[in-house]
């Protein structure tokens, strides 16, 4: 398994819509259906909201446990399936980022893999 991380950068005015879909639709039959598919094991998604008055966006950081990354990439970005097509609307309007245009971005680069030792 391998342990895939990512950072998206909100719209300004989106927070609220984030949360409500977050709420509404990371669990259920669909989207546990979906990420059989697409290989995921687990998922963590945080909320980092920008200082004020930074004029930084607020962050959506992922966490995504998958079988393998590019599989799940492309699955995010081709599949037909419904809860992916709901997402890919959401992803589009919360960041910009159009996924049905294929992978917004190459894979990221593990950079560090630190881990005490016992």
């Amino acid at each position: 398994m391998v342990n895939y991380c990512l950072v998206i950068p909100l719209l300004p005015g989106k927070l609220d819509l984030v949360k409500k879909y977050n709420e509404e639709n990371a669990s259920g039959k669909e989207h546990d259906e979906f990420y059989k598919i697409a290989g995921i094991t687990r998922e963590q998604v945080w909320l980092q909201r920008s200082p004020p008055g930074s004029g930084a966006p607020d962050l959506q950081i992922g966490s995504i446990e998958a079988e393998d990354p590019t599989k799940m990439i492309k699955e995010f970005c081709t599949s037909d399936h419904p809860w992916v097509v709901k997402f890919r609307k959401y992803a589009k309007e919360t960041s910009g980022i159009d996924l049905a245009t294929g992978p917004p971005f190459p894979l990221n680069e593990l950079l560090i893999d630190w881990k005490e030792e016992k």
